[in-house]
């Protein structure tokens, strides 16, 4: 029998991810079975379970914990931006201006650079982390890690004076202003995109 690689292990692993990213934004975790996602994954349901023995596990999966998170995401990472501090794949990383990050961030959900999926996503994690201690505590921990980094480029940026708040605030702010952005964009709500991010940035500058 030929050895399975490291590299076959972790095609399929990518693969059921995948499709149960595409699953979970269109039907939600709750209506989203096990034999769905195998069905879609083009495996049978005994070798989804090898590889992720529950839903749960899947979405931690996603958040970048049981075993590790596909690359991907929203820019890397399927789940992020707003999206990294809901919970994406890999640590969350930035750069640039604070601005320039969050705009990153804000695209990443943006239905018009295909980031409803994601959106859907975001929003799904954040909700179902009010009942799921061990969601909750990956997506808290991202999130601080996250608001931590952004913080830090506020700070780099200098501007200060006429009672601006802390950047950690500013930060916090930012963050908590992409999840509920996400939450709109995945419920179809009316939003202007563009007056959205000219705002943020107006708050960061």
């Amino acid at each position: 029998m030929p050895k399975v690689t490291a590299a076959y292990f972790d095609a399929r692993r990518q693969e059921i991810l995948t499709a149960a990213r595409a699953l979970f934004a269109d039907k939600g975790f709750v209506r989203t079975s096990m034999s769905d996602i195998a069905a879609a994954a083009g495996l049978s349901a005994g070798a989804v379970y090898r590889y992720f023995p529950s839903r749960s596990h899947l979405v931690l999966a996603m958040c970048g914990e049981e075993g590790g998170g596909a690359a991907e995401a929203t820019g890397g990472t399927e789940a992020t931006g707003a999206t990294e501090a809901a919970g994406g794949d890999g640590e969350p990383a930035l750069g640039g201006t604070a601005a320039e990050s969050v705009e990153t961030l804000r695209r990443q959900v943006d239905p018009r650079a295909q980031g409803l999926q994601q959106a859907r996503l975001v929003t799904q994690i954040w909700g179902s982390a009010v009942t799921d201690d061990s969601l909750a505590t990956v997506a808290t921990r991202r999130h601080a890690a996250l608001r931590d980094q952004l913080a830090g480029l506020i700070e780099q940026g200098g501007a200060d004076g006429g009672g601006r708040p802390a950047p950690r605030d500013e930060a916090e702010f930012a963050l908590a202003a992409l999840i509920g952005y996400a939450a709109l964009v995945a419920t179809d709500a009316p939003v202007d995109h563009d007056g959205f991010a000219r705002a943020l940035s107006r708050v960061l500058g």
